[in-house]
């Protein structure tokens, strides 16, 4: 039969898979089994209405007989662990069912499981120690890989499958009943089993038998059990697949972790350990796990691992990007300009990277204008440093107020660097415009208004420029005249509050509402009466 831990045979198991049949009691004639039997008989198959319980003290000698029998196999010699009724009670079968696995008694322990029905857990724990003695013991010349799996995953369901169909066969006589119990049972089972593979697996590994471990871990259920058994084989790719298809972080992360220290272990050289557990997370590792990484990475003050992550990956969009974002965070301008820089380079490394390099050498020759700027005419007004084109046209054509000896010079400024970053016309209008009017260049603001080439923007920014400079109403009404919408001039002469033209506006546009409105926030009783006599003309 089957060899405990320690290379003797089962106590209480002789035959060829080492069951939980008991041998007969010293001096017994197989009575006491028969008087068992037959009350585990009548308990299964009684009818309540027409059958007696056994009475009370048969229960109890048969709770007796099982206890000296329990406690004459732990005494074996073999076994050696004596124990009287007191402390038997104190430790519970459970705990005796512990002490023999630690004394290497895994198949003793395996049949009291099954003698004393126990509870699943407790009796999956039992296997699962069996079957990794066995595993661990079996010689590697006597039975093949295919062989030795085979054994073990019989011996991890043996007892279950044995002990479902035996209880499975004592339920009603109803076909349907009957399977549903069975599938049940079968369900049970499965899940008591969780995390047994994974100690087998492990055993096996120990033992020396890879194969046999792979292919027990392909049966284990539980994620929690396979992964860290998973990592212990060595198997770190496959670790992080399972953990990723279970969608479990702390595992992904887990198996990233065991796996740099396994790394780090297996050379002195610190860089070459590091560059193989990047390129094998990018090459072997799951998506979930690289971006877990990356993630990771990204949290640390020091780039320096994000960035050999990202350049092994070849994803030099996120390095440029880590560099530069980086790079305007820094108060020095020195340093900024340098990982700057280094950015742009970084971009230009991959082609899908064209529009982030583009970006990148714009900001880094609008630095270098501003510096020029600021250079030219002594002054950070003319072009306090910023990333934006449009502050910067705004800044040098205010400071056109400060120095209007220089107004053309800088004028011409504002216009060649608007060119130089491809400033859409429109858009070079409405910074002029704010501008002047910032600024209260009024002269320049009219001369741009009164310029040859048409406004592409219309004369409402005009209009809003001076009403907010506070301009008197002939400096407004001369660009309200010529914006050709009225709902536009309606809203003008409202901002204005010259409520009047507004009225006149809203009566020629129809619009009774717009009326309302202006009376609503005017606070001018004359201008509500007025309000009030043209609604009545209108409406009646």
């Amino acid at each position: 039969g089957y060899k405990d831990g320690n290379g003797e045979g089962s106590v209480m198991g002789n035959n060829d898979h080492d069951s939980a049949h008991f041998p007969q009691d010293h001096g017994g004639d197989g009575r006491f089994d028969e008087l068992k039997n037959s009350l585990y008989e009548a308990d299964a198959t009684m009818d309540v209405a027409n059958t007696t319980l056994p009475s009370p003290t048969a229960f109890k000698f048969v709770a007796a007989a099982k206890k000296i029998r329990v406690l004459n196999a732990l005494r074996n010699p073999s076994v050696g662990l004596i124990l009287t009724s007191a402390q038997y009670d104190e430790i519970t079968p459970t705990g005796v069912i512990a002490r023999l696995v630690v004394m290497k008694r895994p198949a003793l322990a395996n049949s009291l499981c099954s003698y004393l029905n126990l509870e699943r857990s407790v009796h999956a724990f039992a296997r699962a120690s069996r079957a990794a003695a066995f595993v661990a013991s079996v010689d590697k010349k006597a039975m093949t890989d295919s062989q030795v799996t085979d054994m073990a995953i019989r011996m991890l369901t043996e007892d279950s499958s044995s002990s479902s169909s035996s209880s499975t066969s004592s339920k009603t006589k109803g076909g349907a009943n009957s399977k549903n119990n069975s599938n049940k049972s079968a369900l049970m089972d499965s899940a008591s089993n969780r995390g047994a593979y994974a100690t087998v697996a492990l055993s096996a590994h120990r033992a020396g038998r890879p194969g046999v471990a792979s292919d027990l871990l392909r049966f284990e259920t539980s994620v929690i059990d396979k992964v860290p058994a998973v990592i212990a084989i060595g198997m770190y790719p496959e670790a992080a697949k399972v953990a990723a298809t279970a969608m479990d972080t702390d595992l992904i992360f887990l198996t990233l972790m065991e796996f740099e220290k396994s790394c780090l272990a297996s050379t002195p050289d610190p860089s070459k350990a590091k560059m193989k557990f990047v390129s094998t997370v990018v090459s072997k590792f799951p998506r979930e796990a690289s971006e877990l990484l990356k993630l990771y990475y990204a949290s640390m003050k020091d780039v320096k691992n994000l960035n050999h992550f990202l350049f092994v990956a070849q994803n030099f969009t996120d390095a440029g990007n880590i560099i530069a974002k980086r790079a305007v965070e820094r108060n020095g301008r020195e340093e900024r300009v340098a990982s700057i820089k280094e950015a742009s380079r970084i971009f230009g490394l991959g082609k899908e990277c064209a529009f982030q390099k583009q970006c990148t050498d714009d900001y880094l020759e609008l630095l270098s204008e501003q510096d020029r700027l600021r250079s030219t005419y002594e002054s950070d007004l003319v072009a306090p440093e910023s990333s934006s084109v449009t502050l910067t046209l705004e800044s040098i054509l205010a400071y056109a107020s400060v120095v209007p000896r220089q107004m053309h010079k800088l004028f011409n400024e504002a216009d060649k660097l608007a060119k130089r970053f491809r400033v859409p016309e429109k858009r070079l209008w409405h910074i002029k415009v704010n501008a002047f009017g910032k600024s209260s260049q009024w002269t320049n603001l009219r001369v741009l208004a009164d310029s040859r080439a048409k406004s592409p923007i219309g004369f409402k920014p005009f209009a809003m420029a001076v009403i907010k400079g506070r301009q008197p109403v002939s400096d407004i009404m001369r660009y309200v005249e010529r914006v050709v919408e009225p709902e536009d001039r309606y809203y003008l002469f409202c901002e204005a509050k010259l409520w009047l033209r507004a009225v006149e506006e809203a009566v020629a546009l129809r619009d009774g509402s717009r009326i309302i409105h202006v009376r609503s926030i005017c606070g001018n009783p004359d201008v509500e009466a007025t309000c009030d006599g043209v609604l009545n003309k209108m409406f009646g």
